[in-house]
């Protein structure tokens, strides 16, 4: 790799102008002297994010797939196979599908789910067997083979079901 003369003024000039910047507390060094992963120019923001070994712009760093930012609190970033991926697309091509303990159909993987010890049900599967109320935090229900019953009809649903 040969250094040319303008690869020498340009680093002069962006030395030149870091020394005016503000430095990153944690890097020590200013922002601009860093290239983003994802346009590859400089980064100049106060506000940056590091992942994959490489420091990107806020706006940049988002999944290969469907675009969504990935620097947004609370988002996860997922990287297989030399791709960002979000939650939803990393489940989507990678994660495992299954079957709902209740209608027996296919769950996604990307599906959101509730789940009894070993069962797992769709959202909308996760209702009373019996009067077929969905569930809220805090309900109770007790779990009869793959049938989930709210505490109001347990004893209904276990008479009528031959279990008493």
């Amino acid at each position: 790799c040969e250094i040319t003369r303008k690869d020498t003024e340009v680093l002069k000039e962006r030395l030149s102008r870091s020394r005016r910047e503000p430095v990153d507390e944690v890097l020590q060094i200013p922002p601009s002297l860093l290239t983003c992963g994802g346009c590859q120019q400089n980064i100049g923001d106060r506000y940056f994010l590091k992942a994959i070994d490489q420091y990107w712009h806020e706006d940049c760093l988002s999944c290969d797939l469907c675009g969504c930012r990935l620097g947004e609190v609370g988002r996860r970033l997922y990287y297989k196979l030399g791709r960002k991926l979000c939650r939803r697309d990393y489940l989507r091509l990678f994660g495992q599908d299954g079957l709902c303990a209740s209608c027996e159909k296919r769950i996604r993987a990307y599906e959101m789910t509730m789940r009894v010890k070993d069962k797992v049900y769709h959202l909308e599967c996760f209702k009373c067997a019996a009067c077929q109320k969905h569930f809220c935090v805090g309900d109770r229900y007790l779990l009869i083979n793959s049938d989930i019953v709210c505490e109001q009809d347990i004893y209904e649903w276990t008479k009528i079901n031959g279990m008493i």
